[in-house]
């Protein structure tokens, strides 16, 4: 069951958090500013609401975030939210102007400033594909939103979402979900934003601000790709992963085509994004997880399970696809994609995986 949680700004009002509370919300993002001339009158009122709730409950700050000067809006940000060490912090980049170059600049200058405190970035799907599928991978995780329709209480709408709408995109995993703008919840007058994170209240706050008890703290390891490869039609080839962006476990492996090699026998929650450039249209790809036993310097057996495969719909698709599954220590998991043409390959250049992001997140 996962864990909800609301959004709210002046439209609200001054909402009753121990209702909200006491409804089973357990986690909240209040708007502080916008651009830098504004600051939400009912920041105070919710700043002070959620911080009396106690360890029960996760508050949460952000900043709407217009075109112009990022680092300019983080400091006005911080000049009116008050101590953050306790919240968790977005940033809401949608419209007026913004784009991923001044949200770069705007958590670059925040972590500055907060001894590198985690932003989350609420970057819906349908902006980033207007704005050109832009790496993401500065902000620490993605706040994503699709609607369901109807109203109600934020768990019958969320009966309705489907898994496909937590794939990830922009080099980023996908950890807050935003599936509605029409929830109701006790303490808040009117509709509201729903929101969902699948895990626990503490694995949330180590996300969110960074802290946590080294034991209950998943392992989170993420790789990146910086070196463009070559696919081939017809066969599935392991993509490697040659940068390291976060590795506490050393589960990094070597070899050829390194992936992840786990470092104890537990549950893995897996994300993959890796943009193909040299499709066409109608040209078929698809992502597969291999999960070896390991033996000698070799793969003695191998599970495997399909997890995307779909037409390409122009040249450069961006191919995503999350797995769980519970890994045995020592396992290597390799993300390989196989890509099909839509008529004769002869003369074409087979597609290239040029960029990505493998995730992962292991309990210890």
């Amino acid at each position: 069951m996962p864990l909800y949680g609301v959004d709210v700004a002046s439209y609200q009002g001054n909402p009753s958090w121990s209702k909200v509370h006491g409804s089973g919300i357990r986690f909240a993002f209040g708007k502080v500013t916008e651009d830098t001339d504004y600051t939400n009158p009912t920041w105070s009122h919710n700043r002070s609401g959620m911080l009396s709730l106690g360890d029960d409950f996760l508050p949460g700050a952000y900043h709407f975030l217009h075109g112009g000067d990022g680092a300019a809006q983080a400091r006005y940000f911080l000049s009116k939210a008050g101590d953050l060490g306790d919240f968790a912090v977005a940033l809401d980049v949608e419209a007026s102007g913004a784009n991923a170059a001044t949200a770069r600049d705007w958590v670059s200058e925040f972590k500055d400033r907060t001894g590198g405190h985690p932003v989350i970035g609420y970057f819906p799907r349908w902006y980033w594909d207007q704005q050109g599928r832009p790496d993401l991978s500065f902000f620490d995780t993605i706040w994503q939103s699709h609607y369901v329709e109807g109203t109600g209480s934020p768990s019958s709408l969320y009966a309705k979402v489907p898994d496909a709408w937590w794939d990830s995109f922009g080099g980023e995993p996908i950890s807050v979900l935003q599936f509605t703008s029409s929830a109701s919840v006790p303490g808040i007058s009117g509709r509201c934003d729903a929101n969902a994170y699948r895990t626990s209240l503490n694995d949330l706050r180590a996300l969110a601000l960074g802290t946590g008890e080294e034991d209950d703290m998943p392992i989170r390891t993420s790789l990146g790709k910086t070196r463009a490869q070559e696919l081939k039609w017809g066969e599935f080839v392991p993509i490697s992963w040659d940068a390291e962006y976060a590795d506490p476990a050393g589960a990094h492996g070597d070899g050829d085509f390194p992936g992840y090699v786990a470092p104890q026998s537990s549950w893995a929650d897996l994300t993959v994004s890796v943009r193909v450039d040299g499709l066409a249209p109608g040209d078929e790809y698809q992502l597969r997880y291999e999960v070896h036993d390991w033996k000698d310097g070799r793969s003695s057996a191998r599970w495997d399970e399909i997890h995307a495969d779909h037409p390409a719909t122009k040249g450069a698709q961006i191919v995503t696809g999350s797995m769980s599954k519970g890994l045995t220590k020592g396992q290597h998991v390799y993300a390989a994609i196989a890509v099909y043409p839509a008529g004769p390959a002869d003369g074409r250049p087979v597609p290239r995986a040029v960029s990505g992001r493998l995730t992962v997140r292991q309990d210890r």
